[in-house]
């Protein structure tokens, strides 16, 4: 039998053959190869697996609890699939009819690279080998930043090495920096009924984690890795003082009324507090979106308006995340509420 495992023979299987060379590269340390003789057992029926296996040559067969037999050939066409790996606990037995290869995944590091193959699919085809400065200077947030700014802030991150299935930031804690993915994949994923959601795919260039530093509220979502990286971590201070502050502008309720009436584009208020507290402490001609919301928001709203966000810590977050999809936006600035 083969003793060395070739990238050719891992794409042959789903998912890995939507990954380039390149990738299935990086993922070599995370596969482990292995041998078996006749009649032995590689996995029994109704135990926990926390790996996913793979055929690469021989003959196995799968009992299910009926001892029905399906028959698994290495070499066939219709083998391209992980072994009975649809639950965690195995609803076969897998047995093998002759000597047999195999290569296997941790169960949580092929949900990871599953889960960013199939959603980069319905995104806008990128570049993955793209510079991540590159990618990060030309998205629309930094086009508001000041060349000297942009300089210091360069100079200010630190790299960080990780590895696949590293979670980076988690739902419900304190964030103190914020990552610019210099290279690998993660996913992004919240919680939603007790069950994990998986909202996003991100990628070499993507700015994360400025959420929770921009409203001192806890993370609002979990990113964890889907492929082994380099991160570019930004605190807090650098955060604050090179990115944040010098793209929020300011008014108060003097200039909001003239911005209403003399401004050559419509104008809309956000309330971005929940919307128990809209409801309780209403700011008249709000449009009331919680911060939570925004980003999902961010379709249905149209760049011909200027935007002004209230709720003081979270109208300033929500002003970055508007700033950042390239709307222009204000934040308000008053004692108590909005006069009619």
């Amino acid at each position: 039998m083969e003793s060395t495992l070739r990238i050719e023979q891992i794409q042959h299987f789903v998912p890995f053959d939507e990954l380039s060379e390149a990738t299935i590269e990086e993922l070599m340390p995370h596969f482990r190869y292995h041998q078996l003789n006749s009649k032995q057992i590689l996995f029994k029926r109704g135990v926990e697996d926390d790996e996913c296996h793979f055929l690469l040559s021989g003959e196995l067969d799968l009992a299910d609890d009926q001892f029905n037999i399906t028959k698994i050939h290495g070499e066939e066409d219709e083998n391209f699939l992980a072994l009975d790996s649809s639950h965690p606990v195995h609803r076969c037995a897998a047995i093998t009819q002759s000597a047999c290869s195999f290569f296997s995944i941790k169960r949580q590091y092929l949900e990871l690279i599953t889960t960013w193959s199939e959603l980069r699919q319905s995104y806008e085809e990128q570049d993955e080998e793209a510079d991540w400065l590159e990618a990060l200077l030309t998205s629309r947030l930094f086009n508001r930043i000041p060349p000297a700014n942009i300089q210091q802030l360069l100079m200010r991150f630190n790299e960080r090495r990780v590895a696949l299935g590293e979670v980076i930031i988690k739902e419900g804690d304190s964030g103190q920096e914020c990552y610019v993915i210099k290279s690998g994949k993660a996913v992004v994923t919240r919680m939603n009924n007790g069950k994990p959601e998986t909202l996003a795919a991100i990628t070499t260039g993507t700015l994360f984690g400025e959420d929770a530093l921009n409203s001192a509220l806890p993370r609002n979502a979990t990113v964890t890795m889907s492929s082994d990286g380099e991160l570019m971590v930004l605190t807090q201070d650098d955060f604050n003082r090179l990115l944040k502050n010098p793209v929020l502008e300011y008014l108060n309720e003097a200039q909001l009324h003239e911005l209403i009436e003399d401004g050559d584009t419509g104008t809309i208020v956000i309330d971005v507090r929940t919307r128990q507290e809209s409801i309780a402490h209403p700011l008249p001609k709000a449009r009331n979106i919680p911060l939570a919301k925004l980003r999902s928001e961010l379709p249905g709203l149209s760049p011909e308006f200027v935007y002004v966000t209230t709720g003081e810590a979270r109208g300033e977050a929500a002003a970055y995340i508007l700033n950042e999809a390239g709307f222009q936006t204000k934040v308000l600035r008053f004692d108590e509420h909005l006069s009619d």
